[in-house]
């Protein structure tokens, strides 16, 4: 390790080790962002995957119950209903009761298509998981590797350290990992252009999941008033 016998001098490699460590550090800083801002995104998509199959899905699906129960009120108590014969009685309500299963089959039938979504969904988050699983077992064996590299710098001193042979080695190995950091910055970049476009899409998504919620409220509000109706048709027959 003469310096006379390296055309590189100590300050030309120290001070781009020294920007390297730069590029390094300030990526490692920008990952860890990156990666809480997908993590936002992704509570924001579960939060509003829920607020639509939990609170708007099932208020809508009430809303059509109670659409069915007054109707039959309605029916029952109309007078041309009255003036049927029994028999007919049976045939309108039998139609009514038609009407609420159809619309409940195809309810059930664009659950089941929005499961089979799920289902993917839940296949595709296995094999995140199981890369995030496979990603930890390499850095576990890393460091494991070089836990022993410690041990055997302790017994064998300078010599285990496995330096390269010359600075101008040194200087090429820096020059190759300096590129490699730059494309990982360039990969950053992009990652936070995506999960920007991403926030935005959840964004929206859970505006318009909120207005969805002012007209359910509304249709809600009307049903209610049928429902009122209804009651009150029974009362006074």
């Amino acid at each position: 390790m003469n310096k006379s016998e390296n055309p590189v001098s100590d300050n030309t490699y120290r001070k781009r080790l020294f920007e390297l460590g730069s590029l390094v550090n300030g990526n490692r800083a920008k990952s860890h962002a990156h990666r809480s801002q997908i993590i936002d995104n992704v509570t924001n998509g579960l939060s509003s995957l829920l607020t639509a199959f939990g609170r708007n899905r099932n208020l809508m699906s009430e809303s059509t119950t109670n659409i069915y129960r007054s109707r039959r009120i309605f029916v029952e108590s109309n007078p041309e209903y009255q003036a049927l014969s029994e028999g007919q009685r049976q045939r309108v309500m039998d139609e009514i009761e038609y009407q609420c299963l159809k619309q409940r089959s195809d309810s059930n039938r664009e659950i089941m298509s929005l499961n089979v979504a799920l289902t993917r969904f839940n296949k595709e988050f296995v094999q995140l998981l199981q890369a995030v699983g496979e990603t930890d077992a390499a850095k576990l064996r890393f460091n494991l590797d070089q836990q022993e590299h410690n041990a055997d710098i302790l017994a064998q001193g300078l010599n285990a350290l496995e330096l390269t042979p010359d600075l101008t080695t040194l200087d090429g190995l820096i020059a190759q990992l300096t590129e490699q950091v730059g494309g990982n910055t360039e990969l950053l970049e992009e990652g936070f252009e995506a999960s920007n476009l991403n926030g935005e899409k959840f964004a929206e998504l859970r505006a318009s999941l909120d207005s969805e919620l002012e007209a359910i409220d509304e249709c809600w509000g009307r049903i209610e008033a049928q429902q009122l109706l209804a009651a009150e048709l029974l009362a006074s027959s």
